[in-house]
């Protein structure tokens, strides 16, 4: 009878060893995720922009080494570029591609609808009509700007009291650049209200993104309109601006880049970059969908909260701005994040 009973034993054990094999085989069938191939298209000028372009190949590269996923990089001169260079990607396998900036919107509408299981993730603009295989990721590039606009005022009337001018200059007329464009003035005003200054801005828009000499006329009229300092975000074209800055003499301020890294020629008139993380987020789109699998149909904000955005540190000026400004700008920041400080928009 022991006999027996020994046998049973045996018996049932395997049987629940055998169970709990398929069980866990199913639970992992059913959890794994094949890693995505990954393209990433530039917006126009190419990955060689020291800015907007270059930071999101970073994150690429980042990714494929540190999160061991297969990667693919395809370069936009122009507006035609963007089908071509999707259309080579799916070819070629990549079943996630990540595209840069408002011109490139409806590249990715069209491609979206005829490949529905390829997934695509459109930064730096959005829009209520999102297939389930898109989704977008905006910067509310206003919260950082203020800040810029904020430092940008104080240090035009120190260097300029009777007449200080902050001036900017922005890429085509679009809302994301409208949205640099408030939130810089709005933090120039909040420093006229808070001491009793007249700090006054101007500022013109680039017909493109990629005309540095376009960008460099334009620094030199502002100028010649007194400005002392520029906060130039129009891409290439705003490097061109930030040459001919330096070259008479005043201070800039750099853009989604810290420019003082990216652009060393003109590191020295930087008094700080307005910071828009491209690398960190599309690393981070690579991590979780990696991770957690492709969610679209959804648009998700960088800001100061998320750290997406920020401004970059003063370098050569840190010892030139004095604590009682630092710590201004920490309160702006903060209140900004808690909403008790508007941006304008």
């Amino acid at each position: 009878m022991k006999k027996e009973l020994f046998i049973l034993g045996i018996i049932s054990l395997l049987i629940l060893l055998q169970l709990t094999s398929c069980s866990r085989r199913k639970t992992n069938e059913l959890t794994e995720i094949p890693p995505p191939k990954v393209g990433l298209v530039s917006s126009t000028g190419g990955f060689n922009d020291r800015g907007f372009n270059q930071l999101a190949l970073i994150g690429l590269q980042n990714a494929e080494k540190e999160l061991g996923v297969k990667t693919a990089s395809r370069e936009s001169i122009d507006t035609s570029d963007f089908t071509p260079n999707i259309n080579s990607l799916i070819q070629e396998g990549y079943d996630l591609i990540i595209l840069l900036g408002y011109e490139a919107a409806g590249a990715v509408a069209s491609a979206a609808k005829k490949n529905p299981t390829i997934h695509f993730v459109l930064l730096d603009y959005s829009n209520t009509d999102i297939p389930a295989n898109v989704s977008f990721y905006v910067y509310q590039v206003d919260q950082s700007s203020f800040l810029c606009g904020f430092l940008g005022a104080y240090w035009a009337q120190v260097k300029d009291p009777q007449n200080p001018v902050a001036g900017w200059i922005g890429g085509m007329d679009i809302p994301v650049i409208q949205q640099f464009r408030t939130g810089y003035m709005g933090g120039i005003q909040y420093f006229n209200t808070k001491y009793g200054k007249t700090v006054s801005s101007t500022g013109f828009f680039a017909t493109s993104f990629s005309d540095t000499l376009q960008g460099a006329k334009l620094a030199d009229s502002l100028i010649q309109l007194g400005a002392d300092v520029i906060f130039p975000f129009a891409g290439k074209s705003g490097n061109g601006s930030l040459y001919k800055i330096k070259e008479k003499g005043k201070w800039g301020i750099g853009v989604d880049f810290d420019q003082y890294v990216s652009i060393p020629e003109v590191s020295d008139i930087l008094l700080t970059s307005c910071l828009k993380k491209m690398d960190n987020s599309v690393y981070n789109i690579i991590y979780w969908t990696k991770a957690k699998g492709f969610s679209g149909h959804k648009i998700e904000y960088g800001n100061l909260s998320t750290v997406d955005i920020e401004i970059a540190p003063f370098h050569d000026y840190n010892a030139l701005i004095p604590d009682s400004i630092k710590n201004e700008l920490n309160t702006i920041r903060n209140g900004i994040k808690n909403g008790t400080i508007p941006t304008g928009l």
